[in-house]
């Protein structure tokens, strides 16, 4: 699993109690004329080897060769991951790159489409709320992304958005299947229940740990958590049958017993900061670097799943 295990001591953000998930409304947003549709049917079964054409906005972010976290695609030339995907290393973009397109990210063929980093943005709270909250990316590509039926979009929710009728998304990713097992760098799925707010700031124990830009979940019944899924991975819902992002993976307590919720960014406290960038920010042929004050940032024990890729 590629999720970071975070000292929770603290916190500077107040509790906003959700007694329940916050969606009958939804939208792209226009960042792309069209978003969230997969090309392949099937049943989708959690903890098991899937299909890039189920979930074509899926992404490998490697760093100097190696598969370090997930993302998703928001627009052809912009991919949302997490922001701890990228703080811990503070050189110029050159050593990251982006996988779009690939079920094995092992295996290269033609379909599969290879992207270097243009500049990363990560969000400013993130600075004074990590490792609390506001864990959450935006990376530019140097070159847009060709849209096919492997590499595609997914639609962002509205800032108001309900998941209230909502029980079941979907997570997908590179990561470990658990604690113990490895990912030969086959694409994984995992269908993982979504928790209500206050339960889950009930098992961490404190309700600064889970706050308002937080979604958690899990299989309480079966004790199974998503330990596949990447940081940065989407949490995907499938809503009138459209796949809306509602999470960005952030953050858990591991996958062996006890087993804890997993703690996911909620993509629509953020869907304003997102849609302002995509729209406006500005492309530069020089070359950028991670924007963010380093110096406000803790040490977190970060526990990335890395894979080698040739």
């Amino acid at each position: 699993m590629g999720f970071s295990l975070q000292l929770l001591m603290g916190g500077r953000l107040g509790w906003l109690p959700f007694l329940g998930l916050l969606l009958p409304s939804f939208y792209c947003q226009e960042l792309s004329k069209e978003c969230g549709k997969t090309f392949e049917k099937g049943k989708i079964l959690g903890g098991q080897d899937t299909s890039i054409l189920k979930w074509p906005w899926q992404v490998s972010i490697l760093y100097r060769r190696y598969h370090i976290c997930g993302g998703s695609i928001l627009h052809e030339q912009w991919v949302l991951t997490a922001a701890h995907c990228f703080f811990t290393n503070m050189e110029t973009l050159f050593n990251y790159e982006v996988l779009a397109g690939f079920t094995d990210i092992r295996i290269k063929h033609r379909k599969g489409q290879r992207r270097t980093v243009r500049q990363v943005l990560i969000h400013p709270r993130y600075g004074l709320n990590h490792p609390h909250g506001s864990d959450i990316a935006l990376v530019q590509l140097k070159k847009s992304l060709s849209f096919s039926d492997n590499v595609y979009p997914i639609c962002l929710p509205n800032a108001t958005i309900s998941l209230k009728k909502v029980t079941t998304c979907w997570v997908t990713g590179w990561g470990k299947l658990s604690e113990e097992d490895h990912n030969e760098g086959k694409l994984q799925e995992a269908e993982v229940p979504l928790l209500n707010q206050l339960i889950c700031q009930l098992i961490y124990g404190n309700p600064l740990f889970i706050q308002e830009d937080m979604i958690c979940a899990m299989d309480m019944e079966a004790q199974k958590s998503p330990c596949q899924g990447d940081s940065g991975g989407p949490l995907v819902c499938k809503i009138n049958n459209t796949w809306i992002q509602i999470g960005v993976v952030a953050w858990g307590r591991g996958c062996m017993p006890p087993i804890f919720p997993s703690v996911f960014t909620r993509v629509s406290f953020f869907s304003p900061w997102i849609s302002d960038i995509i729209k406006t920010r500005t492309i530069s042929n020089r070359s950028t670097v991670i924007i963010v004050s380093w110096a406000t940032l803790p040490t977190p024990l970060l526990f990335l799943y890395v894979l080698r890729i040739q």
